[in-house]
């Protein structure tokens, strides 16, 4: 598998995207509660370290060697492990994990790859168990087929249709939900963009304020819209 470089680093990025990426992590929180999670592409950990707050355990495990390292120095927890594994042949035994999760990681799958890859995660999924999926919505991100261009990492970016019939050739039962910027976050960016409020200092300035505070609650995750989603949030179960 390609290695993946890059990631996110939460006290090093943009609030606003952090929290973007929070967002599926908080959407399947309360699904976790109490189970064994795998979380494949853990990154920086945060993700992982944020579901051992409810799970009963949490594995990350990332291709990137130096990734478990720091991630256990960043975020220890009983509860919590890093581990250094390949995506395409996970170290575990069948059924192993109530649920399993994979953000933002299946676009750098390479494409002759990615039927092995969902067919990992199933392996290791538990007889009624759940894999959660997200990566970015390839029609919300191309506003122009003339000048769009991917990032350098990714491999495939997916429109709805064919990433719906992909996880559906592997998992028998998938669910599709978007991650969409809520009315009050669309209020905000429109203001930012008028620049109506640029002549104040920033710790009086509303819109500097509401960017420097947003939570995953600025962001809604729901069945409808999805075409328009700037996320696909996938919920694929084992047994139909």
């Amino acid at each position: 598998m390609q290695k993946i470089t890059g990631g996110i680093i939460p006290e090093a990025i943009d609030r606003k995207f952090y929290m973007q990426h929070l967002a599926p992590y908080d959407f399947i929180k309360p699904l976790i509660k109490g189970k064994r999670v795998l979380e494949i592409g853990c990154g920086d950990g945060y993700g992982a370290a944020y579901l051992a707050q409810t799970a009963d355990q949490v594995i990350g495990v990332d291709f990137g060697e130096e990734v478990p390292a720091a991630a256990r120095l960043k975020y220890p927890a009983a509860n919590l492990t890093f581990e250094h594994m390949d995506a395409l042949a996970l170290g575990f035994g069948d059924n192993a994990f109530d649920a399993v999760c994979s953000f933002q990681v299946i676009e750098h799958i390479p494409e002759e790859q990615l039927t092995r890859y969902l067919s990992e995660i199933r392996r290791v999924l538990k007889a009624g168990g759940a894999a959660y999926i997200s990566t970015l919505n390839l029609d919300h991100a191309m506003k122009s087929p003339l000048t769009y261009q991917k990032q350098a990492a990714h491999r495939k970016e997916f429109r709805y249709a064919e990433l719906s019939d992909l996880l559906g050739g592997v998992f028998p039962g998938t669910r599709m939900y978007g991650l969409h910027s809520t009315l009050k976050q669309l209020f905000f960016h429109r203001l930012k963009r008028i620049g109506i409020f640029n002549f104040l200092p920033e710790k009086i300035n509303p819109v500097k304020i509401f960017y420097q505070n947003m939570t995953t609650r600025d962001f809604q995750i729901t069945a409808g819209r999805i075409r328009q989603a700037s996320d696909f949030i996938c919920v694929c179960f084992k047994n139909a």
